[in-house]
């Protein structure tokens, strides 16, 4: 008998917290402030640094679920396309391998000026617990994040001299970046760029890939998956429209090291220099949603 009052206090126990429940949805959209943050900046022989990361602006837009306990406490999962990535810049020593794919390219040593914008879009599933102070809720909470495309667009100068002393002068070459298809050694456009290397003339493409000095591509420079936590603030201006700031710090290494190079130094053997740093995505958000 005590067991049956026990199991029928559990159920109607379980049935009220069940029913005081409620599923809403929403949406929200808004704007991405992004970067990679944590990894090794590159110097060069004297310390200085020569590299950064900068922020970039991207967007988000998606779906939110709500699971209500209390009116004050609850769960929310989001389902969102994210974009995020960095502005990269590098101004300092560097190298440049002119005829990659060949049996017998020309090295340059000299000054390379890039910048380049990194753009990396992904689908964002953040699983979060929020408390409602007034017209106030804070969230905090996981985020798991799957990457469908990795592009960088922008542009390099170099001048310098080859390994036997020959005069390389100033060219610049575009940017146009895929990390998840382009080839080793890939041109992206027939349009050649001039360049002069001592007293004669060579053509290199004005437009190059994302592993345009390589000759085989083992692996991409980004991991398709990441995961990280996140915390946030929002601010109700009515019972369903709110305006909500977040931030977003990944935890793992995003970049592969077999394909994140240094753009200093080749070593002794002309070969290129890897970077086993921690690369993690870094990104804030201010988003506009309703609730429903």
């Amino acid at each position: 008998m005590n067991r049956i009052l026990s199991l029928l206090c559990c159920l109607l126990f379980g049935f009220t917290i069940l029913s005081a429940q409620s599923f809403s949805g929403g949406f929200k959209a808004g704007l991405n402030f992004s970067t990679l943050s944590g990894g090794e900046i590159e110097t060069d022989n004297n310390g200085s640094e020569v590299e950064e990361f900068g922020f970039n602006t991207g967007f988000h837009i998606g779906a939110a679920f709500n699971l209500k306990l209390t009116d004050n406490f609850g769960f929310r999962a989001e389902f969102l396309f994210n974009q995020k990535g960095t502005d990269y810049s590098f101004d300092g020593p560097s190298y440049w391998i002119f005829g990659p794919a060949t049996s017998s390219p020309v090295i340059g040593v000299g000054t390379r000026v890039t910048d380049l914008k990194i753009s990396n879009t992904y689908l964002d599933l953040p699983l979060m617990a929020y408390v409602q102070l007034g017209r106030v809720e804070l969230s905090g909470g996981l985020n798991a994040a799957v990457m469908i495309s990795s592009r960088g667009t922008g542009e390099s100068t170099f001048n310098g001299q080859t390994l036997n002393g020959s005069t390389i002068g100033l060219f610049t070459v575009n940017l146009n970046h895929n990390y998840y298809s382009d080839d080793p050694g890939q041109a992206k456009s027939d349009i050649m760029e001039q360049v002069s290397i001592g007293g004669s003339t060579i053509e290199i493409p004005s437009s190059i890939g994302a592993y345009y000095f390589r000759s085989d591509v083992e692996q991409n420079l980004f991991d398709r998956l990441d995961f990280g936590v996140v915390a946030g603030i929002g601010f109700f201006l009515n019972r369903g429209l709110y305006l909500g700031f977040r931030a977003n710090w990944g935890l793992p290494d995003v970049t592969e090291t077999a394909a994140d190079i240094s753009n200093v130094r080749l070593d002794t053997q002309q070969t290129f220099v890897t970077r086993d740093d921690k690369d993690q995505n870094l990104s804030l958000q201010a988003s506009i949603g309703f609730s429903f």
